[in-house]
Order: C-alpha cells, then structure tokens, then sequence
C-alpha cells in the first residue's frame, strides 16, 4: 500500500482506497458524504472552514444547497465519532463555520 493511500491524525485512520474509517482499530461505516467531509477536515485541521468552503469542496462547486445540509452532516459525523472521544473534535465556529482539532 502507498503511503498516500491512508491518512493518519491521532488515534483516527482514513484507508481512502477502501473508503474506511477509524477510530484506534474500530471501524466506523460512514455514508459517502461523511466520509468526505471527514476526509475534508483532517486534510484542513486546524483552520477554520466555512460552509461555503465545505459545500464547494465536499459537494459540488455548482451544486445549489442550503448551508444547514452542512450541519445536518456534521451533526450525524459527530454523533458517530462522540462514542469514541470524550470531547467534540468538530468545533462549531459561530457565523463562520467549523474547525477540526484533535
């Protein structure tokens, strides 16, 4: 396997050729945009991102969606990963968007 092929952060792992992820050895089946969206915020760790920034790169640039299907999607990827951390590691930024910190 290339070393590209898998993105570590911490105790999280991202396998992007068989699209899995996880949290010490536990898997965590993520729907497709989930797993972009986690795949987005590791590769962007540490820097504040806006919604408007998430829906261009995870979804389509000329895709019309509303804003809150970012939230609807990052409300269900934190539930997933809550069960596994003490503490939130997607972080609401108010008025702006979010930021990903372990």
């Amino acid at each position: 396997m290339i070393a590209t092929d898998t993105v570590e952060c911490g105790h999280l792992k991202i396998d992007m050729l068989t699209r899995r992820f996880f949290v010490g050895s536990n898997f965590i089946f993520l729907r497709n945009k989930e797993f972009s969206l986690i795949t987005f915020f590791v590769k962007n760790m540490g820097r504040v991102v806006s919604r408007t920034q998430i829906l261009e790169e995870v979804w389509d640039r000329n895709i019309f969606c509303p804003t809150n299907t970012v939230d609807v999607h990052v409300s269900s990827l934190r539930r997933k990963m809550k069960k596994h951390f003490k503490h939130d590691l997607i972080k609401t930024v108010h008025c702006v968007g979010y930021i990903f910190e372990i």
